[in-house]
């Protein structure tokens, strides 16, 4: 079957559960930011708990979404994820291979230089600070980038032009949940989030490929990794 032909619809009931549930249990699970010491008072590292919490979500997402598209006789290839099982695997061996050496890199360059403290104290929560926490952050990226793809791009746009709605609206519409995918939000990160949920809707709408998308997605979240090398003299 073409990646571009829908025979059957999903329902706008299953389609706005996925788009109203996932980025509202997300938001419920950034809450967490407000009260770390649920979590720091068991003992545990706040950031690399909290993002295995949401590796375990995005999986479980991933999982919801191949159980709708079953129930309503879709494959992955109606949602424009083309590869087979062995490709899945030396796809993501690729990301696995591309981040650990640059794991790798960073932490020589952190070992060879002089690390400032207070800028590494300073710079945004987001970005991992230890060893640990990049490797934990390596796995989350992995499932969050094919996970937030085949949610807000590959099953979003499909199910709604599904029911006959523009594809360029189904863009837009897709891109309001995916900024709350990401919890709690400032002006500035909301506009980050719509643009490029924007972003990779057009993307997905012109190339109709969503393993391409997939790694863009991981090099924009290997981003954040890569940025605690400001903090080397």
């Amino acid at each position: 079957m073409q990646q571009n032909t829908i025979t059957s619809r999903i329902p706008l009931t299953k389609t706005f559960a996925v788009l109203i549930g996932f980025p509202g249990i997300s938001t419920l699970i950034s809450l967490l930011l407000l009260n770390r010491t649920l979590i720091t008072g068991l003992g545990l590292d706040f950031f690399n708990t909290f993002w295995i919490i949401i590796t375990v979500w995005y999986l479980v997402q991933i999982l919801l979404v191949s159980k709708i598209l079953k129930s309503e006789g879709w494959g992955w290839q109606e949602i424009g994820y083309s590869l087979s099982k062995k490709k899945t695997i030396y796809f993501a061996g690729g990301y696995l291979l591309f981040s650990f050496a640059l794991l790798i890199l960073i932490e020589m360059a952190l070992s060879n230089g002089n690390v400032d403290v207070q800028k590494l104290i300073a710079i945004s929560s987001l970005t991992p600070k230890t060893t640990i926490a990049r490797i934990i952050f390596i796995l989350m990226g992995l499932v969050g980038g094919i996970s937030e793809e085949i949610v807000y791009r590959g099953f979003a746009i499909r199910a709604l032009a599904s029911n006959r709605i523009n594809k360029w609206l189904s863009v837009l519409i897709a891109a309001i949940p995916f900024i709350f995918q990401h919890g709690l939000k400032s002006i500035d990160q909301f506009w980050w989030f719509l643009s490029w949920g924007i972003i990779f809707g057009v993307l997905f709408i012109l190339l109709k490929k969503l393993h391409v998308l997939i790694i863009i997605h991981w090099l924009v979240i290997l981003s954040a990794m890569v940025a605690v090398l400001q903090v080397v003299n």
